[in-house]
């Protein structure tokens, strides 16, 4: 039966080796925990060496697994373990590496945060437009909502982007691919209302012409970094749910529109997505809000 000392040693000139290379110490904390499980796994399946077959080490999959870990741990421990044993292969210590074809254990689909459609409408009735300032806020989100942009679409977007006759927005997406997003006429007048405040903003203050959209306090282009941080307070301001980014209000763009039937592929187009695959997630918070219904609904469903 081998010895912990044994089968450390090869960790132990790992860990050196990774220091040498200059690895953080919370990645080298993280390691270093990682493979105390693998040598425990190795001592107790009573393996002779690191030079084991495939099949021997997904055993040690497994039992991550069969301990409870979470998929993430069991992710993180895996991609040590692969680390691992392409380093004792390239430095010739076992002659093949048994965690080339060693497979990550299957991550829980994260559903994305949205906002209920009266969420959505409290947001966007925060108060009146008295200002510059005021009336970019409620532009930003009246479009963001009405669009389903990400906010550096958002922000990327030139005067000349605004198809007034068609109300459309030309946008520039991921990959620089170009799409058309119309927008609805709520969305139109908060836009001539901002377009109205930020002509006289630029006059008052003297500052030259500009394509951008949507301008910062010195006539710039607005930075995606700031338009996170004003929809980050406006979304605190109406005491919304923790965690809610600005980010979903695109999630409620694309989660509202599927709710009121529209079609997917038809969604994928105005959400700029390149795979099918990356709209249908929205198909799952439906059938989420689905199941909330009919729990609370069917006379079945109720416990007496």
């Amino acid at each position: 039966m081998p010895t912990a000392q044994s089968l450390s040693e090869s960790i132990q000139a790992f860990h050196l080796e990774q220091r040498a290379r200059g690895v953080s110490p919370h990645t080298a904390r993280a390691q270093k925990g990682d493979l105390e499980k693998l040598l425990h796994h190795a001592i107790s399946s009573r393996w002779d060496s690191w030079e084991i077959k495939p099949r021997t080490l997904r055993r040690f999959a497994l039992e991550l697994g069969e301990r409870g870990l979470e998929p993430a741990s069991q992710a993180r421990i895996l991609s040590t373990a692969r680390a691992y044993f392409h380093w004792l292969f390239e430095t010739q210590r076992i002659p093949s590496d048994p965690a080339t074809g060693l497979r990550n254990p299957k991550q829980p689909q994260k559903l994305p945060a949205f906002l209920t459609e009266g969420e959505s409408k409290s947001l966007l009735d925060l108060g009146p437009v008295v200002d510059f300032l005021s009336a970019r806020l409620n532009c930003l989100l009246e479009i963001l909502y009405a669009s389903g942009l990400r906010v550096s679409e958002l922000t990327g977007l030139d005067l000349q982007d605004i198809l007034r006759e068609e109300r459309t927005l030309r946008v520039v997406g991921k990959g620089n691919k170009e799409r058309l997003v119309p927008f609805h006429e709520a969305a139109s007048e908060v836009l001539d209302s901002y377009l109205s405040f930020r002509q006289a903003f630029l006059a008052e203050k003297g500052l030259p012409p500009s394509a951008a959209l949507f301008l910062n306090q010195r006539g710039g282009r607005l930075t995606p970094t700031s338009v996170r941080s004003f929809l980050g307070s406006a979304l605190e301001s109406v005491a919304l749910r923790a965690h809610i980014s600005p980010h979903a209000l695109r999630h409620s763009f694309a989660t509202h529109l599927l709710n009121h039937g529209m079609d997917l592929r038809a969604i994928q187009e105005l959400l700029g997505h390149a795979s099918l695959s990356t709209t249908q997630r929205y198909t799952h918070l439906d059938m989420e809000q689905l199941a909330k219904t009919y729990e609370s609904a069917h006379p079945r469903a109720h416990k007496s």
